[in-house]
């Protein structure tokens, strides 16, 4: 969610007021939350663009018809708060995010996302698109359709231009699911850190899900993942921390404040940062003047690593996915990651090491369901670890085991969604149903 809100303009005064924000507030064990990114793809297959009469804000104005509360600026809707809660946001391609509240329920999350995808495609497609869960837009350059009119993505796109050579393939034609979960210390912390390591190109290697792009078949079963490799080393891909014996709240905090940070808001404007750290403008701020908890709070969302700590943990590196393997990987975090003492699967699997980590997981992205690791178990005899221990730890949570079927069914397809991608007269048009 990169929708700016003010919330906490105290000056920071010492480090550990930063080292408190990774501390979790009122956690709960079990507790996810959804981003879901939806591509806006038009009958020509390919993704219309924000403004205009049959665009997406055309969309939100809809949606703003149907009692949703707008967040403006400059006048134009970049995001609606949703009735009952939840948001749905612009991205820097136009594409649509659906955020969930943070719920103890799969029930619950997977009623919001359908209610609100089903109420957004009915006005997308009265519009003449649709609203899309693949992982790439599979028949568009980057510079296909204009910005939309956020002075964030604007800043973002001259930092990328100069730290990576994807940037705006990342931005503009990009869409993943983002899965946020409670942790209960910095032990539970750690072990849901190692396990989502261990866990991660097993999920990636079956969801994969962004087979095309430029009008091409790629090599890649998801493109996505690679993009994200080159699109900024600095604050992308999976950092070193990530694999200590000692991660902790020190340890991604030493992480944080010393990335720089890409932008401030003073005096309602938003203002691009200098390229100094974090720590370096907390200590001779200049021009930026006196540094906020805000200020701190709004750095830590423009850090993408794959797995990303902010008194919560996301884990981002995901294709956007057809609703019910959406519910279903979230169902699988849950019951393998989400109760501090559930973690004996994870013995039987390989400690995780960061360069061979970040080779498996883009391997597991361009091999899809075809993927062998480097070490530990092949995905058809690791499946029924993680589906077993995940099973365990949904019952543990009063949730039925039922909510991993979908993913259960991939994965003993030896199939990935990828693979299920049609080529049409206009280019290619995703998986088929």
């Amino acid at each position: 969610m990169s929708t700016y809100k003010p919330e906490d303009r105290r000056p920071i005064e010492t480090l550990s007021q930063l080292k408190e924000t990774f501390v979790p507030s009122s956690p709960k064990e079990g507790r996810v939350g959804v981003e879901w990114e939806l591509l806006p793809i038009g009958p020509n297959g390919r993704m219309v663009p924000y403004a205009g009469a049959e665009g997406v804000e055309a969309l939100f104005g809809a949606l703003r018809r149907q009692g949703n509360a707008p967040v403006v600026e400059n006048g134009r809707v970049i995001a609606l708060r949703l009735k009952g809660g939840g948001m749905a946001a612009l991205e820097p391609g136009a594409q649509v995010e659906i955020a969930s509240r943070p719920s103890g329920r799969l029930g619950e999350l997977g009623e919001f996302l359908n209610r609100t995808l089903e109420s957004a495609r009915r006005e997308a497609r009265a519009l003449g698109f649709d609203l899309c869960p693949w992982g790439l837009a599979p028949n568009d350059g980057p510079e296909a359709n204009g910005d939309v009119p956020k002075t964030r993505y604007a800043i973002l796109k001259k930092h990328l231009e100069s730290s990576g050579d994807r940037g705006r393939w990342m931005m503009k034609l990009s869409a993943a699911t983002q899965i946020s979960m409670d942790y209960m210390d910095e032990e539970h912390l750690r072990r849901m850190v190692d396990g989502c390591l261990k866990l991660a190109p097993y999920l990636v290697a079956a969801t994969a899900n962004a087979p095309a792009a430029m009008g091409r078949r790629s090599r890649w079963m998801s493109l996505r993942p690679a993009i994200w490799r080159r699109t900024d080393p600095r604050r992308c891909g999976l950092p070193r921390h990530l694999f200590s014996e000692k991660l902790g709240y020190g340890s991604v905090f030493k992480y944080a404040i010393e990335r720089p940070p890409l932008f401030f808001v003073r005096e309602e404007r938003w203002v691009r940062a200098d390229g100094r750290s974090f720590k370096e403008i907390l200590k001779r701020p200049g021009r930026i003047g006196p540094l906020t908890m805000d200020d701190w709070m709004l750095h830590l969302s423009a850090l993408f690593p794959d797995i990303r700590i902010r008194g919560y943990m996301e884990v981002r590196f995901l294709d956007s996915l057809p609703l019910p393997l959406v519910i279903s990987s979230t169902a699988l975090l849950k019951g393998l990651l989400g109760g501090a003492g559930n973690f004996e699967w994870a013995k039987r699997l390989p400690k995780p090491e960061k360069g061979r980590a970040s080779r498996e997981l883009l391997n597991a992205a361009r091999s899809g369901a075809k993927w062998l690791p480097e070490a530990g178990p092949a995905p058809k005899s690791a499946w029924p670890i993680f589906f077993g221990a995940a099973k365990e730890g949904l019952e543990s949570f009063g949730e039925s085991a039922s909510a991993l079927a979908s993913l259960e069914r991939l994965a003993a397809s030896g199939r990935c969604p990828a693979e299920e991608w049609r080529r049409e007269r206009f280019g290619w048009a995703g998986p088929r149903t």
